[in-house]
Parts: C-alpha cells; sequence; structure tokens
C-alpha cells in the first residue's frame, strides 16, 4: 500500500475490501491443497462464500488500521487476520439469522443464507463451523507474521468468539428473561456480541504487526468503543432506514430490546458519538500512524459506502 493510500480514507477502503474479497474468493475457491476430499465440500463452500462475499468489511479494515500504528507495511501483513475476522462475522450472521434466532429474511441485500439453501440446510448448517476453521487456518498460515504472532492472534479470535457465544445468548433469551434488565444489562450483551469482535480486530492487528504488549489494552478499548458505536448505530438503522439502505428488514429487532428503546433515536445517536470520542481518546498517544483508525471511528456505519 502505498503513503498516498493510507492518506486517502476512500482509496484506503477501496483497497482494503479489493484485496479481503480477492483473499476469500481465492480461500473459498477449492479445497486446501493438502486435503482430499471426495466428493469436494462444493455446497458447504457455496454457502460459506454467499455468506461472506460482499459486506463493508469494517473489521478486516479495523485490524489493517490498527496494525499500521506499528507497522508501515499492514496491509500485506495483516490482510490474512483481516479475512479471518471477515469469515468469523459472516459465520455469526448465518447463525444470527436462523429461525431458531432472529428468524432472518435478507442480509446485505440478498434472502440471508438459511432461505437461499433452503433446498441443502445440512450445507447452512456446516458453513459456519467451516468458516471459523478456515478463518483460524488462514491466521495461522500468516508467513507475514511470526510465529508468537500468529498463535497470540489466534488466541484473541478465540476470546472473541466465546464473547460473541455469550452475548447472543443474552440476546436471545431477552423473552424469557424479560428484557436485558436494564441499560447495564443491555450494554453487557452488546460489549459481548459486537463489541468484542471490533475490540479483537483491533487488538489481532496490532499484535500481528508486532504491537508491544503494553500498547495491546488501549487498541482493543478503541476497537470495543468503535464496536459499541456501530451496534447503537445499527439500532437506530433498524428503526430510520428502509431494507433498500441497509440491506435487511427494518424493524427486524421490534421484538426485542435495543438501545433505541432506552434512549430514544436521538438518544442512541448521541450515545453512538459518545463511544466514538471515547475510541478516539484511546488513540491520543499516537501520531499520524493512527490517523486511518481514527477515520474509520469517525466514519464507520450502517449507513457509510
Amino acid at each position: 500500500m502505498t503513503a498516498s493510500c493510507w492518506d486517502d480514507f476512500a482509496t484506503f477502503k477501496s483497497l482494503v475490501r479489493e484485496r479481503v474479497e480477492e483473499l476469500l474468493a481465492n480461500s473459498l475457491s477449492a479445497n486446501p491443497p493438502q486435503l482430499v476430499l471426495t466428493p469436494p465440500l462444493f455446497c458447504v463452500r457455496e454457502a460459506a462464500w454467499y455468506a461472506v462475499r460482499g459486506g463493508h468489511r469494517w473489521r478486516a479494515m479495523v485490524a489493517i488500521a490498527a496494525g499500521r500504528i506499528f507497522h508501515r507495511e499492514a496491509l500485506e501483513i495483516c490482510l490474512p487476520v483481516g479475512a479471518s475476522i471477515e469469515l468469523a462475522h459472516a459465520a455469526s450472521l448465518i447463525l444470527d439469522d436462523l429461525p431458531s434466532m432472529d428468524d432472518g429474511k435478507l442480509r446485505r441485500g440478498q434472502p440471508c443464507t438459511h432461505l437461499q439453501f433452503a433446498g441443502t440446510p445440512w450445507a447452512v448448517d456446516m458453513a459456519p463451523v467451516f468458516m471459523v476453521n478456515l478463518a483460524y487456518q488462514l491466521a495461522l498460515a500468516n508467513e507475514r507474521a511470526g510465529y508468537r504472532e500468529r498463535v497470540e492472534s489466534a488466541s484473541q479470535m478465540s476470546h472473541a468468539s466465546h464473547a460473541m457465544i455469550a452475548g447472543q445468548e443474552l440476546d436471545v433469551t431477552q423473552a424469557s428473561n424479560r428484557g436485558l434488565k436494564g441499560d447495564d444489562g443491555m450494554l453487557t450483551c452488546y460489549s459481548a456480541k459486537s463489541g468484542a469482535l471490533y475490540g479483537s480486530a483491533a487488538e489481532v492487528g496490532a499484535v500481528t504487526c508486532g504491537a508491544p504488549f503494553e500498547d495491546r489494552p488501549r487498541i482493543y478499548e478503541a476497537g470495543l468503543l468503535l464496536g459499541l458505536a456501530y451496534q447503537f448505530m445499527d439500532d437506530v438503522c433498524d428503526v430510520v432506514a428502509t431494507h433498500g439502505q441497509s440491506g435487511k428488514d427494518s424493524g427486524a429487532d421490534s421484538r426485542k430490546e435495543t438501545a433505541v428503546d432506552f434512549f430514544g433515536v436521538d438518544g442512541t445517536r448521541t450515545r453512538a458519538k459518545m463511544y466514538q470520542d471515547e475510541a478516539l481518546d484511546r488513540l491520543s498517544v499516537y501520531g499520524a500512524v493512527a490517523n486511518t483508525l481514527r477515520e474509520l471511528i469517525r466514519n464507520a456505519s450502517w449507513a457509510a459506502s
């Protein structure tokens, strides 16, 4: 990535999306050469590619932008972990949309994976497991990172996965638990369900690029706060946006409590801005090398292009 790409946020977004899409397509195009499978995983891979293709790629951008603070070649070094995080995120979306969870109909402007592959439900059931394992494979096979950094990155991704499962459990059991137990309960849920993956994306990018131990908690917190801001704005999206704008059904969250229920639309927007400001504050100790991550914090949104 040339210096001008780091200086121009629009170019950065476009380039990262292009490179991540290319790596994901190549990774899902055929069975790994060390495996001999008969027949190949055609249906499972097709479902996985359907679920992961497209999207804003904010989480991959966060990893690469955080890595840039510590290494000028962060794009090349962090690209595999960025793609890994997108795989893990897309796997979670397949599960979120299942009838047993949110019963989604649209995702990224197209039918949810379980509807698109209704004729092969077993492929939908296996795709998230396949995608998470492929995510670890990509991260651990990253030759641009040292062995220790690869293992630490995989461990951090595992932390995010466990947090997301805990957060999703809080979310899907709202009805039986009579809601999220106030805004503190909602924040606990959101920190785990959404914030943890953003926080881990930031820390994984930093770790992969050799960040000192003392910097890692600060980078994680910046990512976590960004994730909270994003989730709060996503709650606003559910109320104010059309499916043409957001790529999913409006009002899908009406059956459960969200930030809008506690703070209203304007209050939720205000809270999102507060989390953005707190995330930026975590980066105040860094100079211009953190500007790309700062731009992400200011601009990441369901409505952004």
